[in-house]
């Protein structure tokens, strides 16, 4: 294929200019073309709405970032030595782009009137009216990339299985020596046999275990019931009951946290390595000690900082030094000296949420820095140094609750990778390494164009680096979801009666337990109205938010014909207790559709209670509550984790019902909301939109799915 012919170049842009007409001046060369703009600046119009679409990166610094490509672009096709004056050559490129672009324009529209129409000045001037039609679209883009949040990715996560299988490695058989199966059966006999219980408080826990919704396979730290010898000797003489001292001393939660969440992490980031990395990636093997002691090294994970922030809440155990630097000491992280940490504490069982908030404000943070950043979150609760063991009714309730769980999300802002985002990449990667060798910015320009080689050669090294496919496939393509919108948070901690429902206090012995006051469910049912209040404008089709504004005008109608009949009633002397006495319809309260707006529904698993009250006032199908229900059911109220294994049951596909039922799985496009509540009062909301297909049969869920 021969070369295109260069283009004419004339020297400071107005004598032998075959046209006579405009000319782009770059230094001291002029490129006249009056009908076809010049190839470069198409290449610097490209690159700028690349640019700006997928980074999200300051305007400003956009535009003179491309700016500096463009002038190194023009100087080496018009063969010319590097200008020195890099920025301000720059500055005069864009006026030249906006005055040319304002030039095109009145053509073209002086073109409309000569030829008597639009679609005869298009026809007569094509490749002008591309380019205004480019530049229009570059000023649109310009004019709301501020307002437009950044793309955040969840690139994937796992639950902790606290299943031990043969073939495990040492951590995760270590974690089911610490947490085991405890059943409705076995719980009962343990606090029977810690001897601290009055006959009504057993009766009450026995009670309320039986109607919590729990099945017989959830977990809790086995220092807090009855080995399987003590309760085999126990179910064969029951009159003897055997001597159990739970053990809820601060080694003990510490340890419950290490081997509930750190296989968890190593499995999630071995995980991605190996999709990130697949020719680097050599094992998933961990080293650890043989008893189960906190792993120093995360073998397996290539030695590249992979994370730059770890995000964990825990409400209830909030250890000195904190939990997120406890897991990046034994992770023992690469750059673990860059890595931001921080803690989330007493924020009840929506803090998971609240963490996937607070990672969304970094990523968005670092997209606007045009930094790429990936942030780990963990979300769990610990039950060593929370059961209860006192009498008072209120605070005994979380013990047939609560069981361990935890769940690791890693999340990422990286975009998509392009051809010209690439390109744009690349050449900053350039002018970055450029400037620290040669001092500035400009001068690592004209050094590179005037093919500095030392420079120019670790520049290319640094570039590779960074931005060519070596790195494997963008965090995007390798994400399941993307989150849709920023979090929705409601909190009611104004409400003095919805701030203490949920309450940690002392009963009148001393003993230290979480109180759920009696008006919990009014205090929830008032969060999550004003939460989805705020959430359904968001999510819900306008065909539904019509027909939900239609369904109020009706019902208020209904409602004030009610009220009339009553003043007439009471106009004629009839008895006011029965005249006021409210029918249906003014109870009736009118809810959209929020099926319309949801494929999937992971609903916080608080207990049998509280799956009901979400359905009855939602008007959501058993099907739809099917995965929350069975993940209630298969590891108990989990706290914040507890939306994360109801994710997992969705895609595993294990519910007998549902839209995921069946092994159905997730389909790509299809959109999930998780819904979470919390002390203080706390109701949050997720949405998430599922990048591609996803249907995985996670090992926390393999037990289920055999039986």
């Amino acid at each position: 294929m021969s070369a295109a012919p260069a283009p004419e170049v004339h020297p400071n842009g107005a004598a032998g200019s075959p046209s006579g007409g405009m000319g782009f001046r770059v230094g001291s060369y002029t490129r006249l073309d009056e009908q076809h703009p010049p190839s470069f600046i198409k290449g610097y119009l490209a690159v700028l709405e690349d640019v700006v679409s997928p980074l999200r990166v300051p305007i400003y610094a956009t535009a003179i970032a491309a700016g500096i490509v463009a002038v190194v672009a023009a100087t080496q096709a018009l063969g010319g030595e590097a200008p020195t004056n890099a920025v301000p050559m720059t500055l005069r490129l864009l006026a030249a782009v906006a005055n040319d672009a304002a030039v095109w324009a009145q053509r073209l529209a002086k073109g409309v009137e000569d030829n008597g129409g639009i679609v005869a000045a298009v026809k007569a001037h094509p490749q002008l009216t591309a380019v205004v039609l480019v530049v229009l679209a570059i000023l649109r883009r310009l004019m709301s990339a501020r307002g437009r949040r950044a793309r955040v990715f969840l690139v994937d996560f796992e639950v902790t299985d606290m299943h031990a299988r043969p073939g495990d490695d040492k951590a995760v058989y270590a974690a089911s020596k610490l947490v085991g199966q405890c059943s409705n059966k076995r719980f009962v006999q343990s606090i029977l046999a810690s001897q601290v219980f009055d006959e009504g408080a057993i009766n009450f826990q026995v009670k309320v275990s039986e109607r919590s919704g729990l099945g017989d396979d959830t977990f809790l730290p086995r220092c807090l019931f009855l080995s399987d010898e003590a309760a085999n000797e126990y179910d064969r003489n029951p009159s003897e009951s055997p001597e159990f001292t739970p053990s809820q001393s601060i080694d003990k939660a510490r340890e419950e946290f290490l081997h509930l969440v750190v296989p968890t992490c190593r499995k999630l980031l071995a995980r991605y390595a190996a999709q990130k990395f697949p020719a680097r990636f050599v094992s998933t093997t961990h080293s650890g000690d043989a008893s189960g002691g906190a792993p120093k090294a995360l073998d397996g994970v290539p030695d590249v900082p992979l994370i730059g922030a770890i995000v964990t809440n825990c409400s209830l155990f909030t250890p000195t030094p904190s939990l997120s630097a406890m897991l990046l000491n034994a992770l023992q992280l690469p750059n673990g000296a860059h890595v931001r940490t921080y803690s989330l504490g007493g924020m009840g069982c929506s803090a998971g949420l609240i963490a996937l908030d607070l990672a969304d404000q970094l990523l968005q943070a670092a997209t606007q820095r045009g930094e790429v950043l990936r942030v780990l979150v963990v979300s769990t609760e610990n039950i060593t140094q929370n059961l209860f063991y006192g009498n008072e009714r209120c605070m005994l309730l979380p013990n047939a609750l609560f069981r361990c769980g935890a769940a690791c999300i890693l999340m990422s802002n990286e975009p998509p990778t392009t051809a010209a985002g690439a390109a744009y990449g690349a050449a900053r990667a350039l002018l970055r390494i450029a400037a620290a060798c040669t001092g500035t910015a400009a001068a690592g320009a004209a050094h590179l164009v005037s093919g500095g080689s030392r420079v120019t050669a670790r520049a290319l090294l640094g570039a590779r680096s960074l931005f060519l496919p070596s790195r494997g496939p963008s965090d995007s393509a390798l994400a399941l979801y993307e989150l849709r919108h920023a979090v929705v948070r409601t909190n009611l901690a104004a409400d003095d009666k919805a701030y203490r429902c949920v309450w940690q206090g002392e009963d009148g012995d001393g003993n230290l337990g979480i109180r759920l006051e009696k008006n919990l469910m009014a205090a929830a049912g008032k969060a999550m109205s004003r939460n989805i209040t705020e959430l359904g404008p968001l999510v819900l089709p306008w065909s539904e938010q019509i027909r939900y504004l239609i369904s109020l005008v009706l019902l208020w109608n209904e409602k004030r014909r009610r009220r009339s009949q009553l003043k007439k009633k009471a106009a004629v002397g009839e008895d006011s207790a029965t005249a006021h006495a409210p029918t249906k319809e003014e109870k009736k309260v009118a809810v959209p559709d929020f099926t319309t707006a949801f494929r999937h529904f992971c609903i916080h698993c608080g207990g049998r209670g509280v799956l009901d009250e979400v359905e009855k006032q939602l008007k959501l199908s058993e099907g739809t509550m099917a995965a929350s229900r069975l993940t209630l059911k298969s590891f108990g109220n989990t706290s914040s984790s507890s939306v994360w294994y109801s994710l997992a049951c969705h895609e595993s596909g294990v519910a007998a019902s549902g839209p995921s039922g069946d092994g159905r799985g997730i389909r790509r496009g299809d959109v999930i909301w998780q819904l979470g509540f919390g002390s203080g009062f706390k109701a949050n909301s997720a949405v998430w939109v599922a990048r591609r297909d996803v249907r995985r049969l996670h090992s926390a869920w393999s037990e289920v799915a055999q039986q």
